[in-house]
């Protein structure tokens, strides 16, 4: 099916600051009146490299709501890190988050805030100091995840006596705010409405999200933080051990597994040269150590310019001792993130340079496809039209646009998919704080 002309391809820049609502007097007390100057909201953005924070709050003579602050941390996917120290994570990077506060944002109390008393006694002795707190995790896939790090972040940001303050969700829902303001913008329009959207995650791990209008519909749509659309259901997700195809692990993974193939076929002496075969065919063409002709996808890998800096990135000289590089990573966790590491040399090869590394672009190819069957699947399972709907992209792969592109042909070529808007959030946490106040 064909797209309008108008179809709009962007990135969102978080930093624009949101129109200000209504506002009540000032005062020095945090209070949980919205509007409030001194309210402060925290959304967590876990994921399964990093953990990104942000503060946003209301700024400036304008009271524009701005994001004021932001904090990193390790990873916060308890799947593999722990239910402890996702929870620290989380926690390290807000105190550094907080610490960071602009001066004349919130109190001098809020920005010196710990969770203190949350590692000896279970619960932080002072509550956070926020109106209201979003954690959107990976690995919050279902109801005991959702009650193992709900009871952690309750007693980490000591809010016992108020859960209501604290959402916790996949990280996939941050994205929906994205796709919400393309939908309040345009689900009336007469032309082609918008209906909902996809939230397709390409990170360490991979997931897509389906996203249509709340049945029923919100009481009060105009209110900023009611949700004008809601989750329709999910594809992969699973981890690395499952799944996740089409991620980072998933481009590194098949790189490794690529190389250790190609010296199996082609163990010392590798290559041979024929001179008679030279004279026969004109050209040069190598040889297996059989004396038969290199298959092409052997050329490309004979010829790559990845063979180096994987060697360098597992601190290897030799093709022979990759396998035992990689299992010699005794942290489970560690070795998931070096193997991911690996997509970063991956879309060098291909995008950077003269001439594009055919190995590297195979790879990546070969992801985008995954990648496209996931969202495909999602599209035909809840009847989504591509035109009329949202692609919504978040997670490290997409730091290159040329990958953008490439998934976004393979899913016009293999599927005839025609997207009516497509969003590339780079900081998803930044994003939703803006969203949920």
């Amino acid at each position: 099916m064909s797209i309008r002309s108008s179809s709009c391809t962007t990135t969102t820049d978080p930093n624009t600051p949101i129109a200000s609502q209504a506002e009540s007097p000032s005062s020095r007390q945090l209070t949980t009146d919205r509007g409030h100057r001194n309210a402060l909201y925290l959304c967590i953005d876990g994921g399964g490299t990093k953990t990104n924070v942000s503060i946003s709050g209301r700024s400036g003579e304008d009271g524009e709501l701005r994001i004021l602050s932001q904090g990193q941390e390790r990873s916060s996917n308890y799947t593999g890190v722990g239910l402890e120290q996702a929870i620290l994570s989380i926690g390290e990077a807000t105190m550094s988050a907080l610490r960071s506060l602009p001066e004349g944002t919130g109190s001098s109390e809020a920005r010196g805030w710990t969770y203190e008393g949350f590692q000896s006694v279970g619960c932080a002795f002072r509550p956070a100091p926020f109106t209201r707190i979003w954690a959107g995790l990976s690995g919050v896939d279902g109801p005991e995840d959702h009650r193992l790090l709900h009871a952690g972040l309750t007693n980490l940001f000591g809010l016992s006596g108020e859960p209501t303050k604290l959402k916790l969700t996949n990280d996939c829902d941050l994205l929906c705010s994205a796709i919400e303001r393309v939908y309040k913008a345009n689900h009336r329009s007469p032309d082609l409405p918008c209906l909902g959207g996809i939230v397709l995650i390409a990170g360490t791990g991979s997931i897509a999200t389906a996203f249509g209008p709340s049945t029923p519909p919100p009481q009060h749509p105009s209110g900023p933080s009611e949700s004008l659309l809601e989750p329709l259901g999910r594809m992969g997700g699973y981890g690395y051990l499952l799944g996740d195809e089409g991620s980072s692990y998933y481009v590194g993974l098949e790189t490794i597994k690529e190389l250790l193939s190609f010296f199996d076929r082609h163990q010392e002496p590798r290559t041979i040269w024929s001179q008679d075969s030279l004279k026969a065919s004109g050209e040069d063409r190598k040889l297996t150590r059989r004396g038969k002709p290199m298959e092409v996808e052997d050329q490309r890998i004979e010829s790559s310019s990845l063979m180096g800096p994987v060697l360098a990135h597992f601190a290897i000289e030799r093709l022979e001792e990759l396998l035992a590089a990689v299992y010699s990573i005794a942290n489970e966790h560690e070795r998931k993130v070096r193997i991911a590491e690996l997509s970063r040399l991956v879309m060098r090869a291909a995008f950077e340079g003269p001439e594009p590394d055919g190995f590297a672009r195979r790879i990546l190819e070969r992801a985008g496809l995954r990648l496209s069957e996931l969202v495909c699947r999602l599209c035909t399972l809840y009847e989504l039209v591509p035109n009329q709907s949202v692609l919504c992209l978040g997670g490290g792969m997409w730091s290159y646009t040329q990958f953008r592109d490439l998934v976004i042909h393979t899913m016009r070529i293999n599927w005839n998919a025609h997207w009516g808007w497509v969003e590339t959030i780079h900081q998803p946490d930044q994003v939703a704080a803006l969203s949920f106040v």
